[in-house]
């Protein structure tokens, strides 16, 4: 390869490199206010908890229904506020374990109007989208408390 031929593609490479970059941003910003839901936890008055096995496994028993709704506002905003105050994922590359487990679709209403869902992985990186940033609950055991709390368990 010729200096030029290797300078053009060096210039291609770091172009694309960019591009990608700023794709992300993009992504990652345009998703910022994700549900709102952080910004409006004062007003939500209902959750609706759906859980999706992602694989069928017959020996997992759940002592809960697959979708509960949660109708005591003050339950509702204490799931909200455990969601909202999660940490955010790691940034960069992250090594989880397979993520086999079910996946919790959290709508939550704030006055009469339905918020957009946020989703929380069981297993896997525990990740947790639609709050803007993703977060995670895989250091934060209280947020599975107090769901399993507001779902009256």
């Amino acid at each position: 390869m010729n200096r030029n031929s290797s300078r053009q593609l060096t210039a291609a490479l770091a172009a694309f490199a960019l591009a990608c970059s700023l794709a992300a941003c993009a992504s990652a910003t345009s998703g910022a206010e994700g549900s709102g839901l952080c910004s409006q936890i004062a007003q939500v008055t209902r959750l609706v908890v759906k859980r999706a096995n992602l694989i069928r496994r017959d020996h997992e028993h759940f002592t809960s229904p697959p979708q509960v709704t949660v109708s005591d506002p003050a339950k509702a905003r204490s799931v909200a506020e455990a969601a909202c105050a999660l940490p955010p994922m790691p940034s960069g590359a992250v090594a989880c374990p397979a993520d086999f487990g079910p996946i919790y679709r959290l709508t939550f209403s704030a006055d009469s109007t339905e918020l957009s869902p946020v989703t929380v992985e069981a297993s896997g990186c525990s990740a947790v989208r639609g709050l803007g940033q993703a977060r995670t609950t895989a250091r934060s055991p209280g947020f599975w408390r107090v769901l399993r709390k507001a779902e009256g368990k």
